[in-house]
Order: structure tokens, then C-alpha cells, then sequence
């Protein structure tokens, strides 16, 4: 096998003598191989480009330039590790375009000019092989014309030689004919001789010609073939190891991004991110006071007459709030769903432009020391600047060559005017951050000023625990407050004529709340209802839909068997409306 595989690698292509055109075909196929790996090539280098460019879009897209997604990565690591992890995604991305841009650059010109050298030389090759074989045809030719002409010539001295021998042992002919058959008989045989001659000469000159086609031009040109087809393969190698180092090349690069993308992740840090959101959305609140027992009194008082109309006017009606107001209008759904979770009220009310005012205390404790911190190294920064210029004013002093000293106080009074508006901001937000803190220790919000007591004539006991001291904004739509109590003393005036007035008060409140049942709802999910408005529930519980949604994501709704109502989130219900039935 040894011995073979040596054979095989010293084999000369002289051996393909006879084998011309198989030897031309092969060497025009190698240099279309060649020019194939240059198409390859140029579509490689397209495909990294576009996967590049589709890779970079792709984690432009999920980083995010939004203001929430940027706060966000700050305050989780998870948000701020994927972001790292796309922004090296971006630099993993510049490095196919490295490789696509070394193969357009490196790769396709090296075989497009290599190719072409290839071609023009196996063109010239052939024309070698054309040439040689072209002198050995004539060689061949020029033979076989001799050869005929020999043969010819010797077959016309043959024949005139039986007709001389004929005519010789003819008796009757003269002897001027016999002399005249003698000479036309030598005539003939000096021509056959002198054709000979050249026939001999022009088989020695095709012997001549045949022996240096076979021994030394054609193999020759074979080896300048062989040689051209070595030089393409070579080629041919060189083109795929360019590929391969545009690659190879990269690879650390690669590879360190792949690692940095690993740290990346390993900085996840699950208990961190769930105690941020702790600090992110504590609000400072205290739970709900304990419901009280609200005691209606005796019904059958309403026939004595005993019964105290201010006190059943202090029934909580449909969507009131348990402070006791008597303008017939119902909650309102911005006060019940939007001021008392952000920290509504006249009481706490703050500025809410530029104090944060609007938010929950515990929030906007974080947000006040968040501040004075970038107030802080922005007066640091400032500082720096102005004890650099300082220096600068010293040394122009001692040195006035270097510059004028007095040019640095305009700057210096600027840098004066900036930190004095820092530290009164400063100043301001620590004052501001103070007064949350004291007032979130010494009195939490969302509790009310008075301890929860038992107050007669409620219907709605959800409420009671959850009612701030301050009254919430008049709704500017009443479509949500409950009936009037002149719509259903109307309606109620021709069958009740003969009621004395406490009788009709209390058949009024009574009908107030007692509002008509839209449908019913199941809770897919559990409530607690923590803040004034909601009302709690569990899962799987039925309830009375008594209010629709109106695109603020809130519910209003009723137990069973009880007049206790409040909102619950829209999407935690399973409604069915009976106007769907319908």
C-alpha cells in the first residue's frame, strides 16, 4: 500500500499520452471547481453580512431606548444582564461582519484573478498540444503521400519491366521497340528507386517527429498542464484556508463575547431583584383597620314612628363613602380607584409637580433620596470644576505668561451661582424627604383620623375600614352615583301618599340601595380589596354585577345576600350580563 500511494504520488502525466482531451477536461473542470469556490465565496460573505445586520437590529430592538426599560435596568439585574448580554450580541454581531467583509475583500478578488491565470494558462497549453500534435500529423501525412507515391512508382517500373521481358522474347517485334521497352523499363525503375528513397526519407523524418511528440513535446506539455492543475489546487486550497482564518481569526473575539455574556448572567442575583421590588412599590400604608359590626336597629321601629331619620340619612347609600354625606352622589371612581391608592386627599396633598408628591409615602421617600444623591455628585462635579479653575487662577497668578488670571473669575462666579442653586435644592428635597419620613412614621397613610367604631345605619361595612379623613373630588359624570332620592320619592309618592314623612325617608334610603342586578360574576381569582372602594373576595365566589366596567379596568359588584358592594378588578371576573342572554 506504501509502495502504491509513493507510485501514484510520483506519477508523471506523460502516462496520459494517449488520454489528451480526458486531461483537458479535467484541468477546465478544476479551474470551474476553482471559480465555484469563489460563487461559495461571494454568498458567504452575503449571508454573514445580512445575518450581521439582522443580528444587530435584533438586539437593538429587545434593548430598548425607553425611559422604563433604561429604569428598569437599573434597579433589576436580570434587565440589566440581558441588556449586557445584547449589547455583546452586538459586538458578536460586528464580527460576522468582519468575516463577510474579509471574504469579499481577501477570498473573491484571490480566486477571481487566480482563475483567470489558470485559464489563459491552460489556453496556451492546449495550443501547445494543438501545435505538436498538428507537426505530428504532417510528419504522418507527408509518410503516407511518399509511402503511396513508392508504391506507385514501383508497381509502373514492375510493369514495365514484364513488358520489356514480353517484348524480348517477342520475335516479331523490332529492335528499335525492344530498345524503346528496355528504356522506358529503366526509366521506371530509377523513379521507383528515387521514390524509395524518398519514402525512406520521410519515414525516417515521421519516426524522427513521432519519437520527440511522444518522448519529449507532448510530455512536456503535459507536465506544463500538470503543473497549471498543481498551481490551481493550490489555489484552491489557499481560497478555503482564507475562509477558514476569516473565521478562525475572529473566534477569540467571539469567544470573549460569549464569555462576557456568561458574566453577564451570572450576575443575576434573584433575591436582589425581588427585594427591589419591594423597594420600588412599597407604598408605606397600613393594613386595613378591622371591619365593626354595624347594627341597623330593629326593623319593626318604623312602625312606632321611633325611628330617627338622621339617623337612617346616615345609611351609607349606594357607592357613598362611610363619611356620612348626604348629597346623594356615589363614589367616584377617580377618588375611589386613583386618589386613594396614590395617596388622594386634600389632607396629605402636596405638590405633585416636582416633590413627588403623587406618590405613595414609602415611594416617594425613595424617590426624594434618589434625588438629593444626583443632586449631591452634580454639586460634587461643580466643586471639582471649581477648585480645578482655583488652581489654574494660582498658577496664571504666579505666572502671568501662562495666562490672565482675572479671565477665570467670570467662570468662577458662574461655578459660585451653580452650587448655591444646587445646595438650595438640596436643601429643599432634604427638607421635603424629612417631613415624608416623619410624617410616614408618626401618621401612615390610608388610615383614617378617627378608630373605626360601630356606626348604625351603614350598609356597607367594606368601606368603613378604608375611608380617609379628606372628601373625595365631585365625579363630573353621575351616571355612576346612585338613584336620587327625588327620583324615588317620585316614584314612590302615588302608592305611599299616605306615609308620614319618617315613614317615607326610610322607604327612600331603603329603595336607594337597593340597585338593580346587571348579571352575575364568578372571581376566577382571590381580592383582598385593601384600598377605600374595593371590596374583597375569594376565589370562586359568586357575585352580583351591579355596576359595568367603563374602560378603567374596575368592576362594581355586590355579594349575595348581603348589601356589602364595592369595585373589583374587571379582569379577575368572569362575567355573565344579563343583558348578554338577552
Amino acid at each position: 500500500m506504501a509502495m502504491n500511494g509513493c507510485e501514484s504520488q510520483n506519477a508523471s502525466w506523460a502516462e496520459l499520452w494517449d488520454q489528451t482531451e480526458a486531461v483537458a477536461g479535467h484541468t477546465q473542470k478544476g479551474v470551474e471547481f476553482l471559480e465555484r469556490i469563489g460563487v461559495f465565496a461571494k454568498e458567504r460573505a452575503l449571508i454573514e453580512e445580512e445575518y450581521a445586520a439582522k443580528l444587530r437590529t435584533l438586539a437593538r430592538k429587545s434593548l430598548g431606548r425607553k425611559k422604563e426599560d433604561e429604569e428598569a435596568a437599573k434597579n433589576f439585574t436580570y434587565v440589566r444582564s440581558f441588556a449586557n448580554l445584547l449589547r455583546e450580541l452586538e459586538l458578536l454581531a460586528g464580527q460576522h461582519e468582519v468575516v463577510g467583509e474579509r471574504i469579499r475583500k481577501e477570498v473573491i478578488p484571490f480566486v477571481a484573478t487566480r482563475a483567470g491565470v489558470h485559464r489563459a494558462q491552460r489556453k496556451q497549453c492546449l495550443a501547445d498540444l494543438q501545435a505538436i500534435h498538428a507537426n505530428l500529423t504532417g510528419a504522418m501525412e507527408h509518410l503516407l503521400k511518399a509511402q503511396k507515391h513508392y508504391g506507385k512508382t514501383f508497381k509502373e517500373a514492375e510493369a514495365a519491366f514484364l513488358k520489356y521481358a514480353k517484348a524480348d522474347k517477342n520475335m516479331e517485334i523490332s529492335r528499335l521497340d525492344l530498345d524503346k521497352a528496355k528504356n522506358n523499363a529503366q526509366l521506371r525503375c530509377n523513379i521507383s528507386e528515387e521514390a524509395k528513397h524518398a519514402y525512406a526519407h520521410a519515414l525516417q523524418g515521421a519516426n524522427d517527429t513521432q519519437n520527440a511528440h511522444y518522448s519529449q513535446l507532448l510530455p512536456e506539455a503535459l507536465a506544463r498542464m500538470r503543473a497549471i492543475d498543481l498551481e490551481r489546487i493550490n489555489d484552491t486550497k489557499v481560497a478555503m484556508e482564507l475562509c477558514i482564518a476569516s473565521d478562525v481569526d475572529v473566534r477569540p473575539i467571539i469567544a470573549r463575547c460569549h464569555e462576557d455574556m456568561k458574566k453577564a448572567v451570572d450576575q443575576i442575583d434573584p433575591i436582589q431583584d425581588t427585594a427591589m421590588v419591594v423597594e420600588q412599590f412599597k407604598t408605606g400604608y397600613m393594613h386595613p383597620a378591622p371591619l365593626q359590626f354595624e347594627d341597623l336597629g330593629r326593623p319593626d321601629n318604623c312602625l312606632s314612628g321611633s325611628g330617627d331619620v338622621p339617623h337612617v340619612e346616615s345609611t351609607l347609600k349606594k357607592g357613598m363613602l362611610g363619611s356620612g354625606r348626604k348629597d346623594g352622589k356615589g363614589v367616584s371612581r377617580k377618588q375611589s380607584m386613583h386618589q386613594k391608592i396614590f395617596g388622594g386627599g386634600d389632607k396629605h396633598k402636596v405638590d405633585t409637580n416636582s416633590d413627588y408628591g403623587q406618590l405613595p409615602p414609602q415611594q416617594r421617600i425613595r424617590k426624594l433620596q434618589a434625588k438629593v444623591q444626583e443632586l449631591e455628585k452634580e454639586r460634587e462635579k461643580v466643586q471639582q470644576s471649581k477648585d480645578g479653575l482655583i488652581k489654574m487662577k494660582q498658577v496664571y497668578t504666579d505666572n502671568p505668561k501662562l495666562g490672565n488670571a482675572a479671565d477665570c473669575d467670570t467662570q468662577l462666579g458662574q461655578y459660585e451661582k451653580e452650587i448655591e442653586a444646587l445646595i438650595q435644592q438640596i436643601t429643599k428635597f432634604r427638607g421635603l424627604l424629612e417631613d415624608a419620613q416623619l410624617q410616614s412614621s408618626q401618621q401612615p397613610l390610608g388610615i383614617g383620623d378617627t378608630p373605626p367604631s360601630v356606626r348604625s345605619g351603614s350598609t356597607s361595612s367594606s368601606f368603613l375600614s378604608n375611608a380617609p379623613p379628606a372628601r373625595p373630588p365631585e365625579p363630573q359624570n353621575s351616571q355612576r352615583c346612585s338613584y336620587s332620592e327625588e327620583s324615588l320619592a317620585s316614584s314612590e309618592g302615588g302608592h305611599n301618599g299616605n306615609r308620614n314623612g319618617l315613614h317615607l325617608a326610610r322607604d327612600e334610603v331603603y329603595e336607594e340601595c337597593a340597585m338593580p342586578t346587571l348579571g352575575t360574576a364568578v372571581a376566577q381569582f382571590p381580592f383582598e380589596g385593601g384600598t377605600e372602594g374595593t371590596i374583597g373576595m375569594q376565589e370562586g365566589e359568586e357575585l352580583l354585577l351591579i355596576e359595568r366596567d367603563e374602560g378603567d379596568g374596575w368592576t362594581r359588584v355586590r355579594r349575595v345576600g348581603t348589601s356589602v358592594e364595592g369595585f373589583v378588578p374587571s379582569s379577575y371576573l368572569q362575567c355573565k350580563w344579563y343583558t348578554d342572554e338577552n
